[in-house]
């Protein structure tokens, strides 16, 4: 564990979700490190690749728990006592790690669902059905076509240009992934499943209002599984990208508050 004195900042990792690499933290990193925090970003197992490559043969059956495991040791390595922050599936992840005892404050930023969350609302459903038609989807990695990203992940006020520079710099995912988030009450091993009760650090969970892809209902559904021990920010205007150029400053200010103060 890490020694820091009174005077430091507290480290932070900062997780991607679907489709991303560490790479795309590159304005809330910068923020916050002007700041005097130290600033992780780990890319997923079998992300680390160029955009433009095909996917690794093991991707596709890759699961959420190899995710969390990887994830686990980088953040050990770290520091045990980082703040985590979680977009996305990231977001979900970053729940899982803090389950594990790691961590001193938790945020979920347009969280993905938990096990035990519906997961038949029409903005998901639209964003991921290409995919599940596909024949044995879930041991297939998948990347969304650039209409369907531009619906479902860079809607509200991001701009085309930033849109596009995102969506050119995607990578694939895992199907089993996919699987486990969209169809947990299939899934034996339950992946996509939090222990919420081993998780006693404050909490922030925020989402979009316009968020599609992981709407407000799973963000407003995991503050209720933390029966009060969690504060919830909506914001109006915003979508699903909420680590992009054009949302940082909002949502900076906001974790910042958070940082400030206490539950």
């Amino acid at each position: 564990m890490t020694q820091k004195t009174p005077s430091q900042k507290t480290p932070m990792v900062m997780i991607h979700g679907m489709w991303s690499r560490g790479n795309c933290w590159a304005h809330l990193r910068a923020h916050f490190e002007a700041l005097g925090h130290r600033v992780l970003t780990p890319t997923l197992p079998f992300h680390d690749v160029p955009a433009a490559s095909p996917p690794p043969s093991r991707l596709g059956s890759a699961s959420l728990n190899d995710y969390a495991d990887a994830l686990e040791a980088e953040i050990k390595a770290f520091d045990h006592d980082a703040i985590l922050i979680g977009h996305s599936m990231g977001g979900l992840l970053a729940q899982k790690i803090a389950a594990r005892g790691l961590g001193s404050r938790l945020i979920c930023l347009a969280p993905a669902p938990s096990a035990g969350m519906n997961p038949f609302l029409m903005g998901p459903l639209k964003s991921f059905y290409k995919t599940t038609l596909r024949p044995g989807f879930w041991n297939k990695p998948h990347k969304p076509d650039w209409e369907t990203a531009r619906w479902s992940v860079f809607n509200g006020p991001v701009p085309e240009a930033e849109a596009r520079r995102v969506y050119e710099d995607y990578v694939w995912e895992s199907g089993r992934a996919l699987f486990e988030l969209a169809l947990w009450f299939f899934d034996g091993e339950q992946a996509a499943s939090v222990n919420r009760d081993r998780i006693r650090m404050p909490v922030l969970v925020a989402v979009g209002a316009e968020d599609r892809i992981t709407p407000k209902e799973w963000a407003r559904s995991a503050v209720r599984k933390f029966e009060g021990r969690a504060r919830y920010a909506e914001f109006p205007k915003l979508g699903h990208w909420l680590i992009g150029e054009t949302a940082t400053p909002l949502i900076a200010r906001r974790i910042e508050h958070f940082l400030e103060t206490d539950l």
